[in-house]
């Protein structure tokens, strides 16, 4: 999958990109600058990629992630994540680049988040949480919670995304 910005976005949100690009297998990251979709999208198929994460910014933060098919030509996906607040790599003190990570969710809207975001990225998702290798977790108390792990510690080693909700734009939502 190839990840990218949308339009004149805010500094954190080109690190996020950086930072989830080191922690989502096959990922890479690739600045916008003034790229339009269709470029996107045609730069997706150059690199051997079918589908295009754009990271949209809202008052200079990262808001909300966008998928879009770069399959003949383009076209947007019937799927968004409304991001809440988010820690980065560089806030939590901590810095890796994960191999092969996995999901692993631990109750049903976190699950329901898992296989959407599974299906989205090409993740498999873990029916048990792995005592060993890279993780993105998803958990859900007051509210859904992404983090990527290196097990067997517990501390989060890439971003942490707060989910504000998700969903398809022409089906069910999910968390609010």
């Amino acid at each position: 999958m190839l990840i990218s910005t949308s339009r004149r976005p805010g500094h954190r949100t080109r690190i996020l990109c950086r930072e989830l690009a080191r922690v989502l297998p096959n990922v890479i990251y690739v600045p916008r600058g003034a790229k339009t979709i269709n470029k996107l999208a045609s730069l997706a198929n150059s690199l051997g990629h079918d589908r295009v994460m754009v990271v949209n910014s809202l008052a200079g933060r990262p808001r909300e992630l966008r998928f879009l098919a770069a399959t003949e030509g383009w076209r947007w996906l019937d799927a968004w994540v409304e991001l809440g607040e988010v820690k980065l790599q560089r806030d939590l003190g901590q810095k890796a680049k994960l191999e092969g990570a996995r999901f692993y969710a631990e109750g049903k809207q976190a699950r329901d988040l898992a296989n959407f975001l599974g299906e989205l990225l090409g993740l498999p998702i873990s029916g048990e949480l792995p005592n060993t290798g890279a993780v993105a977790l998803i958990t859900f108390d007051d509210e859904i919670q992404l983090q990527f792990q290196l097990r067997p510690s517990s501390e989060a080693v890439g971003p942490m995304l707060r989910i504000a909700s998700f969903g398809r734009l022409h089906g069910e939502g999910g968390a609010r």
